[in-house]
């Protein structure tokens, strides 16, 4: 399975686009865990990191979903309007949660601040 050299489109844009097609074919069924993202790099012979973004493209793409503990899921037909694109309600709810995640990186930057001042006192 490994890419095609084409100069036009990065190397975990094909594969994103692989494992799409994966999915839009039904290989890949909605809730099923994905492989690892080891196991995606070895298949097409690239490193994690490439895997990964290509993971990451087809999240913003509505097709997976990540866990931040468990790997990543292909999304549910609820979760992907018609068309492959995100249905508002997933959108929404993706941007709540980031949303949140910025609050708590704010709340952990306070709590490193006064942990500091605690310790210098």
């Amino acid at each position: 399975m490994t890419p095609t050299a084409d100069a036009s489109r990065r190397v975990n844009e094909q594969i994103a686009d692989a494992l799409q097609k994966d999915i839009e074919s039904g290989k890949l069924k909605a809730g099923e865990k994905l492989p690892a993202v080891r196991s995606i790099a070895s298949d097409f012979g690239v490193a994690p990191g490439t895997a990964t973004k290509a993971l990451q493209l087809l999240v913003q793409r509505g097709f997976v979903r990540p866990d931040s503990t468990r790997g990543y899921f292909v999304s549910s037909r609820s979760e992907t309007a018609e068309g492959g694109q995100p249905s508002p309600e997933f959108v929404a709810i993706m941007q709540e949660i980031e949303s949140i995640r910025a609050h708590l990186a704010r709340l952990d930057d306070r709590l490193n601040q006064l942990e500091d001042s605690q310790g210098s006192a």
